[in-house]
C-alpha cells in the first residue's frame, strides 16, 4: 500500500464515477464510506434528484454521448440528440471494429458495459444513422462570457472545452432548452434547427399558398429557404413521451427495413455462387 505501484484497486466502492448500487452490489460487505454501506445502521436514501431544468440545458448543450460542450460540427441522430460529430464517427468506427484510440477503445467498452441507462448511441450503427444540424448560437453561444474582460479576466481563465454553448431558434429568439421554450425540430435536409412554432408557420405559410395541394409546393426552410416534409422533421431534446416513442419507432422501422435489406443482399450473393 502507500500508491508505491503494488496494488491494483478493484473495489467498486472506491473507483471514481461509481454509483451507489454498484458498490453496494456485495450485499453490504464494504463498510467504505466513499460510495458503499456508510453503516449497518443508515438506509440509502436514493439518488439526488436532477432538476429538470438543468437536464433540458445540458441536453442542449453538452454532447449525448461524449458529455463534452457541443461544438462545430454537430450532428442529430434520429432520436433527436445532439453529439458532437467527431465522438459519433469514433463510436460508429468502433461498432465497425475499428478504433482510432486507446482512449476510443476504452470508451467504448464503457458504454457497452454500461449497466444503466444502456449505451445512448446503441442505435447508431453507421454514418446513415445521422445527420448534421446547425444551430443558432446566442451571443457567440458561450454562457458566462463577459464583454470587456481580457484574458486575464475570469472569462479568459475558463478554457474552450469548459465554455457552455447556448443555442436559439433563428426565426423567433426563443432559447433552447428554457422552460416554456416549447418543443424544437430539425428540418431535413438542410438540418436547420428552429421552434416548432417556426416549423408550424412555414407549414401554414405553404396551405395558405396551396403548397400543400397536387402539383403545389411543399413548405420551405425559415432559414434558408430550402423545401422540406413534415415527415422529415426530427423533434430534437424533446422531453415528450409521446414523441420519444414516435421517433423510436421509427428509428426501429428503419433499422429492420435495413436489416431485411442486407439479408435479402446476402442472400442473392449466397444464390449466386
Amino acid at each position: 500500500m502507500g500508491l508505491d505501484g503494488g496494488t491494483i484497486i478493484s473495489r467498486s466502492d472506491i473507483l471514481r464515477g461509481q454509483s451507489w448500487d454498484v458498490a453496494n452490489a456485495d450485499g453490504g460487505a464494504s463498510t467504505s464510506s466513499r460510495g458503499g454501506q456508510l453503516s449497518a445502521g443508515k438506509v440509502h436514501t436514493g439518488r439526488r434528484r436532477v432538476d429538470p431544468a438543468e437536464r433540458r440545458r445540458a441536453r442542449w448543450s453538452h454532447c449525448a454521448l461524449s458529455g463534452e460542450p457541443l461544438r462545430e460540427p454537430i450532428v442529430c441522430c434520429g432520436l433527436g440528440r445532439l453529439y458532437n460529430r467527431e465522438a459519433l464517427i469514433e463510436h460508429a468506427l468502433a461498432n465497425a471494429g475499428t478504433f482510432v484510440s486507446e482512449t476510443s477503445t476504452y470508451a467504448y467498452a464503457n458504454r457497452t458495459n454500461a449497466t444503466e441507462g444502456g449505451n445512448v448511441a446503441s442505435h447508431v450503427r453507421s454514418l446513415r444513422d445521422f445527420f448534421p444540424v446547425h444551430l443558432r448560437a446566442v451571443d457567440g453561444g458561450r454562457r458566462g462570457d463577459r464583454s470587456g474582460e481580457g484574458s486575464h479576466g475570469r472569462a479568459g481563465k475558463r478554457s474552450r472545452e469548459e465554455a457552455t454553448p447556448e443555442f436559439e431558434c433563428p426565426v423567433w429568439g426563443v432559447r433552447c432548452g428554457e422552460a416554456g421554450a416549447g418543443e424544437f425540430v430539425a428540418i431535413r435536409p438542410c438540418g436547420h434547427v428552429v421552434s416548432d412554432r417556426a416549423r408550424r408557420d412555414a407549414e401554414a405559410t405553404a396551405v395558405e399558398g396551396r403548397g400543400e395541394s397536387p402539383g403545389g409546393e411543399s413548405p420551405h426552410c425559415p432559414v434558408c429557404d430550402v423545401r422540406f416534409h413534415r415527415d422529415g422533421c426530427v423533434h430534437v431534446n424533446s422531453f415528450d413521451v409521446s414523441i420519444g416513442e414516435r421517433l423510436r419507432t421509427a428509428v426501429d422501422a428503419r433499422r429492420a427495413a435495413e436489416d431485411d435489406r442486407r439479408h435479402r443482399r446476402r442472400t442473392r450473393k449466397e444464390r449466386g455462387k
